[in-house]
């Protein structure tokens, strides 16, 4: 049986949690709107917490409604992405504790 060391669990974990975060507030781009490919939407967090509406700035282009609508469908599942990610590298975390205490109490 293959026995996973408490520190590499909680490296993973961290790692997890790092990754996590950063989808949270990474600016995810779509592609084929007035505004050209490549088009940035609000973060994620900031799109699922505040509800921001995503809606382009400036002069608004004749399709502001479907980049707002798609921003805020690409922003909320990388927002949900995130979340998973996180909960999983806290889960992950529990186990490397729980781990760590089997690995110090072994003679």
């Amino acid at each position: 049986m293959t026995r996973f060391s408490s520190t590499a669990l909680l490296w993973c974990a961290a790692a997890a949690v790092v990754v996590g975060i950063w989808l949270a507030f990474d600016n995810p781009d779509i592609d084929g709107t007035s505004k050209g490919d490549g088009y940035t939407c609000l973060a994620p967090w900031d799109t699922v917490l505040n509800d921001a509406d995503n809606y382009p700035g400036g002069e608004p282009p004749s399709d502001a409604d479907e980049i707002a609508a798609l921003c805020r469908e690409v922003s909320g599942q990388q927002f949900w992405e995130a979340t998973t990610v996180v909960a999983a590298g806290l889960g992950l975390a529990g186990y490397g504790l729980v781990v760590r205490r089997r690995e110090r109490e072994q003679p």
